[in-house]
């Protein structure tokens, strides 16, 4: 009898053993003001909104969507936007992680390093911009000279319009850059939103040209499918490509990663936590080998093309 009275005693100083155990780790937990559990943030954990520039929204889309399958309790919110509006963000200090087709410039990062901070800036991929029109037109080639021409407010045989997206976009900065323009003409160019409106109006202009990011046709929403369906991908002349035979060029990754393609522009991950948090994990997971083969599966070209390795068996 005194035996099994001591077991109660174990038994019973167990249970409150767990149970202060539980009071103890709950209460070193952070809740929101719902009370839910707020996880620490670590590489692999926590919450942060991400700034992405829209013209390469659906291939950071893919690497976040696999980076929250692999690690559930970090959760990343994807806002995709245009580049002024990125680094007008970062330089009010209301985002610290973004994704964007170019660093900060030095007056930019000034913003950071006088308060004594360092950026890890991460090169992932690099991208293409495509050249669209709708339908099956006889000729899929066109120059860079006709499109600077209209960049410059020149008037084009070849382009009547010329469809781009924001006016705040990386697309269209990298493009006055090419064209070696301080201020976009206001004739023969139509301005859109973003992407998938641009997608959509050169699809309903039968004779109008679009400039889009690559990855907006090769992977495009389920609502654009049918729409990318019916759009032809031209051909780009690049004359200072060392090319034997061919002088036009499409976006491919072959193309892109030989200096072919024209309009090429590389992808950053930009940090600014100034710690070790999720935006650095997310970094790293899409520089690393899983990151890089979504960014391949996409048609851009990664910045380390992942191996592949054949083991050939003989019976």
């Amino acid at each position: 009898m005194m035996f099994a009275s001591k077991n109660k005693k174990y038994l019973l100083a167990g249970f409150v053993t767990l149970a202060l155990s539980g009071v103890v780790l709950l209460s070193c937990h952070k809740t929101d003001a719902n009370g839910n559990v707020v996880v620490p943030e670590s590489m692999t954990a926590g919450k942060i909104t991400v700034l992405v520039d829209e013209s390469v929204q659906p291939v950071i889309e893919s690497v976040v969507d696999v980076f929250h399958s692999v690690y559930p309790n970090a959760h990343i919110n994807q806002v995709n936007t245009t580049e002024n509006e990125i680094v007008n963000a970062m330089l009010g200090d209301s985002v610290t992680t973004v994704v964007m087709t170019r660093p900060l410039s030095k007056k930019e990062e000034n913003h950071f390093t006088k308060h004594g901070m360092t950026p890890e800036v991460t090169f992932v991929a690099t991208d293409a911009l495509a050249v669209i029109t709708a339908g099956k037109p006889a000729d899929t080639t066109i120059t860079t000279a006709e499109i600077f021409k209209v960049l410059k407010g020149e008037p084009s045989a070849r382009i009547s319009k010329l469809v781009l997206d924001n006016p705040n976009s990386g697309t269209v900065r990298y493009l006055m850059e090419q064209a070696g323009v301080q201020k976009l003409p206001v004739n023969n160019i139509i301005y859109q939103k973003n992407s998938a409106e641009l997608i959509t109006f050169v699809n309903n202009n039968p004779g109008s040209i679009g400039i889009v990011g690559v990855d907006w046709v090769n992977e495009p929403t389920p609502q654009l499918q049918k729409v990318v369906e019916n759009l032809t991908v031209l051909a780009v002349d690049n004359v200072k490509a060392k090319s034997e035979g061919a002088t036009f060029f499409k976006p491919s990754q072959s193309n892109i990663g030989a200096g072919f393609y024209p309009f090429t522009r590389k992808i950053y991950v930009l940090n600014y936590q100034g710690y070790k948090g999720l935006g650095i994990g997310f970094a790293n997971y899409t520089r690393a080998e899983v990151g890089q083969r979504i960014i391949l599966k996409s048609g851009l070209l990664p910045q380390d093309i992942p191996t592949r390795e054949i083991q050939i068996i003989k019976e």
